[in-house]
């Protein structure tokens, strides 16, 4: 796992070589997927935001890990995934968590790997009581990394599901 920090967020949204030397290693040639790629812009401006307060910003900024981190698989020194907190916990104490990695590297382990890691630390935060995530309710890879991580059905909304995870049922118990 790798945090990323402005100069990452930047080089991301459109210097893939400069991302690449941030990290000591390469991208996957389909990282970032669509979906993350659409949401590095706004990574990059909570960034921003965080290290220039007098701006001003709604939004929750990235501090101390809150933001986003990549999935760096080390055999290949290959960036392959993602994995991101939606901000610091909210005050009924949730935090998001939302990840994807790319099809070449599914099924290994890594998403629940990272996310485990990434869990473990935000409940190091004694402000997280409970982390939240959501996915397509036909995304059965989703479906059962949510489940292995110790996530509980919370409710659907149309074709998404919402799930939870509390801090109590962590980490799951197998």
């Amino acid at each position: 796992m790798l945090p990323v920090d402005r100069a990452l967020a930047r080089a991301l949204i459109g210097d893939r070589d400069r991302a690449a030397a941030l990290v000591k290693g390469l991208l996957h040639r389909d990282f970032p997927g669509a979906d993350l790629a659409a949401k590095l812009p706004a990574f990059a401006q909570r960034l921003d935001d965080a290290a220039n307060p007098a701006l001003g910003s709604t939004a929750p900024p990235d501090t101390g890990g809150w933001g986003l981190w990549l999935f760096f698989y080390k055999p290949e020194r290959l960036v392959v995934g993602a994995a991101s907190f939606n901000g610091p916990p909210s005050p009924e104490g949730a935090v998001e968590l939302g990840y994807q990695v790319v099809p070449a590297h599914r099924r290994r382990g890594l998403t629940v790997e990272g996310c485990a890691a990434l869990i473990e630390w935000a409940f190091t935060d004694s402000r997280t009581r409970s982390i939240i995530a959501d996915c397509a309710a036909d995304n059965a890879a989703s479906v059962r990394t949510l489940e292995k991580l110790g996530f509980a059905l919370a409710g659907t909304r149309g074709d998404r599901l919402d799930w939870q995870l509390a801090r109590i049922d962590w980490p799951p118990r197998t």
